[in-house]
């Protein structure tokens, strides 16, 4: 019985015949041999009807339609991916939220500092000499000097002087430009600052004295005071060098601010009766020669801004330290510093307004 011929699939290769289509061929012309006979070379009668069409081994075209079907698996899996459903859009990630920028803090304003005072105020407060007795100033008891290696030179004949750095602060005293009898330039040293407008406040050493000793009954009294003033008062400049007085050795050092020694001698102090001033800070107020003091033999004399804590007075004067020559190297002194000339020609080079600590 004839078989149905297989479906063939559509030719991959264009829109001609397919090689394989179930179409009769043409006759075989005499004499050749037809698709499906055996090849025992008798012709086929005249009145034989046209050979069936060739047809595929079964197992060719079983193998063929397996092929077939591959390619339109093939086709249909690409069909698939190509035109499935549409991938889902790729989602940005969330931006950011933009971190706000620190608001600028504002710098606190400068403290304010005490208005200067007018020229008949300045002129009816007490000047702040080697002399004077000044109860508002300040000692040792009230702070702790810590030397700032600057000179504080008075812009004005006349500056205020503070008990306290406050704004409201009343002055209390004056220093002056002109130290009195010697009539030189005066300047003075920094122990302290406190920052506000126009430079804010320095604290400076004074000549004149808070208390004199024996008053009320105390036998001893401080021997530097100290005071505020407005910076703008002062011009202030470095300086490059410091006196120590040291009481335990009694040495005489004059220090950079590296500690490095320029100078250095063993002195002559004072003694328990008539001490050197010890534990406290001044500074240089003057340095000059007097021909009518014969001991000091014509040699500069380095008056400081200290007193005896316990001599009201000698000589006539207030008991003023100073740092001179003394021809006699035995013994002790009232209370002053007794050098070698070599040691009073250095203190010399020393600007007025040097520091001095005494420990």
């Amino acid at each position: 019985m004839d078989e149905t011929p297989d479906a063939t699939p559509p030719a991959p290769h264009g829109p001609g015949r397919p090689a394989d289509a179930g179409t009769p061929e043409a006759a075989p012309a005499a004499g050749t041999v037809a698709a499906g006979t055996s090849d025992a070379g008798t012709p086929a009668a005249a009145s034989t009807p046209a050979a069936a069409p060739r047809r595929l081994p079964r197992r060719t075209a079983v193998l063929a339609g397996a092929a077939a079907l591959a390619l339109v698996a093939a086709g249909t899996v690409a069909v698939a991916v190509t035109r499935g459903e549409p991938a889902a859009a790729p989602t940005s990630a969330p931006a950011a939220a933009p971190t706000p920028s620190p608001s600028p803090t504002a710098a606190p304003a400068p403290a304010a500092v005490p208005a200067p005072p007018s020229p008949e105020a300045l002129a009816a407060l007490p000047l702040a000499f080697f002399d004077a007795v000044v109860p508002e100033l300040l000692d040792g008891g009230d702070l702790t000097p810590t030397n700032q290696w600057t000179i504080a030179t008075p812009r004005a004949a006349l500056v205020a002087l503070y008990a306290s750095p406050s704004a409201d602060a009343a002055p209390v005293a004056t220093f002056g430009a002109t130290v009195p009898t010697l009539n030189r330039p005066a300047a003075t040293a920094v122990w302290g600052t406190s920052p506000g407008l126009d430079g804010g406040m320095v604290l400076i050493s004074t000549p004149a004295r808070s208390a004199t000793p024996g008053d009320g009954g105390v036998a001893a009294a401080p021997s530097a005071t100290f005071a505020w003033a407005r910076a703008a008062d002062f011009t202030l400049s470095p300086a490059t060098q410091s006196m120590l007085v040291d009481n335990a050795s009694s040495v005489i050092s004059v220090l950079d601010q590296d500690g490095a020694v320029s100078a250095q001698e063993v002195a002559r102090l004072g003694s328990p009766d008539d001490p050197t001033p010890a534990g406290t800070a001044t500074y240089m107020e003057a340095n000059y020669v007097d021909p009518s003091i014969g001991y000091t033999q014509g040699q500069p004399i380095a008056l400081t801004g200290a007193h005896s804590p316990l001599l009201a007075g000698y000589g006539g004067n207030s008991a003023l330290t100073a740092i001179h020559y003394y021809p006699d190297p035995t013994g002790s002194s009232h209370g002053c510093v007794r050098v070698s000339a070599a040691m009073t020609q250095a203190l010399a080079t020393l600007p007025v307004g040097t520091p001095i600590q005494f420990t």
